[in-house]
């Protein structure tokens, strides 16, 4: 077994008992110094960091951009994405690391997800936005998502994957060497056990941000219920229709625990503190107000999406079609009409929705990718 420890300001591996878990351990080192131990910005206390603050924000904008089309680009709502930037800023201004350079935008995915890139770089989907009621849910997740950069969650994350991956790595090259039989099934045996450790890590991570989540948006002005409100949606949500939370459960394990610990906390906030006024209800309504109107259009783009995986491309079409003439300035929409009038084998439709894709979004990569096909 390894300990990575931080010791006045140098990284030390635990001693080995064999000399092939020695190797490992030389290789630990010389991954470990490659970083240096940072002081943790909530705990105060040494952790060891294969990123400087300046590699975790420059690593950060370089992934915001690709996580962004990977999310579907981003949402055509110019008033909401100002919203949502001016509620994530507040609310960093009061955070641990409040000189970060912060970035927030509503990507264009259906799914309900939010999440976090190093060096502040945070995202809040489409799909969950919509399902909100009032500005201080907002605030929860955003909050939350800040916690998660406050206390260096995304830069740990790298970390354990650096170093795990380095064990996985020399231990089977040991393994081998030692032509030891079943070397192959050993290795895949131990990436497991990482994998296992790695998500028992990240729920400790997720009690740490709903704390500090929770912290920062009452700072902010927000009533704690916010929160508390948000986390009953996400919960309903799994129970009702698990599939919808797919990606936000494998990276925000969402437990019965976490809800109850939240209301427990929100709770002990005084009664001014929780006033209703606080939820700001009146601003979330008038900043969704286009997305409110685009809402049955997607609705009806996620079913006819089903109808696609089921290669279903008359019913998808006709689905397809009525959302654009919902919400004719839909790019994403019209990106997945084009995709179902080249199943059906209508070359021109297709190249008209991929054409009116681009046009509407120019710097849409489903939309340039489909376009390209289809041409």
């Amino acid at each position: 077994m390894f300990r990575i420890c931080c010791s006045r300001g140098a990284v030390r591996p635990a001693r080995a008992g064999t000399g092939s878990w020695r190797s490992v351990a030389g290789l630990l080192l010389i991954a470990a110094l490659l970083g240096s131990c940072a002081v943790n910005p909530v705990t105060h206390e040494s952790q060891l960091s294969l990123l400087s603050e300046s590699q975790e924000v420059r690593m950060g904008g370089e992934l915001y951009p690709l996580y962004t089309q990977m999310s579907e680009g981003l949402l055509q709502d110019d008033l909401l994405q100002r919203y949502v930037q001016s509620v994530g800023r507040r609310l960093a201004a009061v955070g641990h690391r409040p000189e970060m350079p912060y970035e927030f935008n509503v990507v264009n995915s259906s799914e309900l997800n939010a999440y976090a890139l190093p060096g502040g770089k945070i995202s809040i989907t489409r799909g969950l936005v919509s399902r909100m009621q009032n500005e201080a849910q907002l605030a929860s997740v955003l909050a939350h998502e800040i916690g998660h950069v406050a206390a260096l969650h995304p830069s740990a994350g790298y970390t354990r994957q650096v170093l795990a991956q380095v064990i996985t790595t020399a231990g089977l090259a040991a393994l081998q060497a030692a032509n030891i039989q079943g070397a192959d099934l050993i290795a895949q045996g131990g990436q497991l056990v990482t994998n296992l450790t790695l998500m028992k890590y990240s729920r400790d991570q997720e009690r740490e941000a709903d704390e500090l989540g929770m912290e920062y948006m009452v700072k902010a002005g927000y009533s704690p219920q916010g929160f508390v409100q948000a986390m009953q949606l996400l919960m309903d949500e799994k129970r009702q229709r698990p599939g919808a939370l797919e990606a936000f459960m494998s990276s925000h394990p969402l437990t019965d625990e976490r809800v109850a610990t939240a209301s427990q906390r929100a709770a002990q906030y005084s009664p001014a503190q929780r006033a209703p006024a606080l939820l700001k209800q009146g601003p979330f309504e008038q900043s969704t107000r286009q997305l409110k109107q685009v809402k049955p259009a997607y609705q009806q783009m996620d079913q006819a999406r089903k109808q696609l995986s089921e290669k279903n491309y008359p019913a998808a079409v006709g689905m397809l079609r009525n959302a654009t003439a919902q919400a004719p300035k839909e790019a994403l929409i019209w990106t997945f009409l084009s995709a179902a009038e080249t199943g059906a084998g209508q070359k021109r439709p297709a190249l008209e929705a991929a054409e009116t894709a681009v046009r509407l979004y120019p710097d849409l990569f489903r939309a340039r990718y489909t376009a390209g096909i289809v041409a």
